[in-house]
């Protein structure tokens, strides 16, 4: 059975690594600080609706405490940012083969799968491994405490849906034998044989995603639907004008919708995305240069207008900065409400 070697313990590989490990997969987890801390005095805890879960999957802190034998898999669960400096740090790591001599490096040898939103890691990857392989994930998680993981899918923890991003079989195999192992773990997946068949979901995925910069300026609790679907619409727009076909839904695609319906876990009432939980948690950066900035990427490309998506990304950047623009942001929600609403639905 092959190893995951999950980079990144954060709310979507600490909760893969918390499942799959309960679930008998041989897990390694990557994790840092107090986080590691408490994982390793008292194991990695997941919430979901129904139960708690603690497991013990084996825990390193850096690359250079991890010995990467021939068929073990990276799984890169970080944000994007982290992602673009992690590739070549774990690229180079030497794995040693059957004969216990090293045979080459993981970026030679081993596939990668990446958990990650938006396209860019699905760009930068091949630059440094032979093997890539992707899933779009669907997954509602939070993690704000050390130790603890929550998501809030039930009856399934969430959902992958993997493909090949390289033209290679091991990154075809590595899709499927992944999707297969998320399964056993309680995921809902499905598996895609080519990038072709990737990239739309990709896309489509990224839709939604443009929710997390009014997640992140406006926080919980504020309804944000005309404001996306604004967004939404200034993106469909730059698709239509770069060519690029998309999928409205991965999960419904799939016919899996049903398997992860969003419930209530006891005691949590804060619930938002991953980008608002960096911000949260006084990080100093934030992934929305590569969700909503991705758009305004292909439209200045393409010549298609993403203002709208380009003030979003503007004010999520100064905020993880600690700053307001000189003024410009204001500290009630509300406020910030009425100034989006100006700004994106005038």
């Amino acid at each position: 059975m092959n190893r995951y070697v999950i980079i990144g313990a954060g709310a979507i590989g600490g909760t893969l690594a918390a499942a799959g490990s309960a679930a008998g997969l041989p897990i390694t987890v990557i994790a840092r600080g107090a986080h590691a801390d408490v994982i390793a005095a008292e194991g990695l805890r997941l919430r979901t609706p129904s139960e708690t879960i603690t497991a013990r999957p084996q825990l390193a802190r850096a690359p250079e405490e991890v010995e990467l034998h021939s068929g073990d898999v990276l799984v890169l669960a970080t944000k994007t940012h982290q992602a673009l400096a992690a590739l070549p740090e774990w690229a180079d790591r030497p794995v040693t083969g059957a004969s216990g001599t090293v045979a080459g490096t993981a970026g030679e040898l081993l596939p990668i799968v990446l958990l990650l939103n938006g396209a860019e890691a699905a760009r930068q990857a091949p630059r440094h491994f032979r093997s890539v392989a992707a899933a779009t994930v669907w997954m509602p998680a939070l993690f704000l405490s050390p130790g603890e993981v929550i998501t809030r899918m039930q009856p399934d923890h969430g959902a992958f849906f993997a493909g090949p991003v390289t033209a290679d079989a091991q990154a075809v195999e590595a899709a499927v034998q992944f999707a297969a192992d998320a399964r056993r773990a309680g995921f809902a997946t499905a598996s895609l044989s080519s990038a072709a068949e990737l990239w739309p979901h990709i896309w489509g995925k990224l839709l939604s995603n443009l929710a997390n910069g009014l997640d992140s300026i406006l926080g919980p609790g504020i309804a944000y639907d005309d404001l996306l679907t604004a967004l939404k619409a200034e993106a469909k727009a730059v698709y239509a004008a770069a060519g690029i076909e998309h999928v409205g839904s991965s999960p419904k695609a799939f016919g899996l919708s049903e398997r992860i319906q969003v419930g209530e876990v006891p005691g949590v009432e804060t619930f938002a995305s991953s980008s608002w939980q960096s911000l949260a948690r006084g990080t100093g950066t934030i992934e929305t240069d590569y969700l909503g900035g991705e758009i305004v990427r292909l439209g200045h490309t393409v010549g298609s207008p993403v203002g709208g998506n380009a003030f979003v990304t503007r004010w999520c950047r100064a905020l993880a900065a600690g700053g307001d623009l000189g003024g410009q942001i204001p500290a009630d929600p509300q406020d910030r409400l009425q100034v989006l609403q100006r700004i994106l639905l005038s």
